[in-house]
């Protein structure tokens, strides 16, 4: 008797064009200079369980002293920009990504201030402030579920979860 285990394949929480990824972490690498924590949203569209990031808006494009101290911080005023830049260009964020010295493991603070508090938002942890070669499998991916409670994935589930694609590959 012969059985047979299906394989399925299931499209990926996250996705984003490689070279939005490799600019993205260039950035962060650049603006954290090895000594501070760096951050961006990504935004894109938005579907039933899935996300399709198309570029990136750093952090400090929408408040100078975003990066200031040694963590990351945004006004009021800059959400307000960033909820009315989506309006304007038809996009949505569809995750945050900010750096940490150290591993991609939540602090007490992100768990706590989650950036977009809404159930179903994706935030990615980058360690080592982006220095070096940055692999998903590298990364924290943590998914809000309200009332500052989060799901957490490091690792090869982070691998499965987000998919970097080629631009133009079929």
């Amino acid at each position: 008797m012969t059985f047979f285990k299906a394989v399925t394949m299931f499209a990926p929480l996250l996705e984003a064009p490689a070279q939005v990824w490799v600019d993205l972490i260039a950035h962060l690498r650049a603006q954290g200079a090895g000594v501070r924590e760096s951050g961006a949203f990504l935004l894109g569209h938005k579907s039933e369980g899935r996300r399709v990031a198309t570029c990136f808006l750093p952090y400090e494009q929408l408040q100078a002293d975003a990066l200031h101290d040694d963590y990351v911080a945004l006004s009021a005023t800059s959400f307000s920009k960033l909820w009315e830049l989506c309006r304007s260009n038809g996009v949505a964020v569809v995750a945050d990504v900010h750096t940490h010295r150290f591993g991609p493991g939540q602090s007490r603070s992100d768990r706590a201030n989650p950036m977009v508090a809404l159930k179903g938002h994706v935030a990615l942890i980058v360690p080592r402030f982006a220095q070096g070669t940055v692999c998903l499998q590298d990364l924290g991916l943590y998914i809000y579920e309200g009332e500052h409670k989060w799901t957490s994935f490091l690792g090869s589930d982070v691998g499965r979860l987000m998919r970097l694609i080629e631009v133009g590959a079929t």
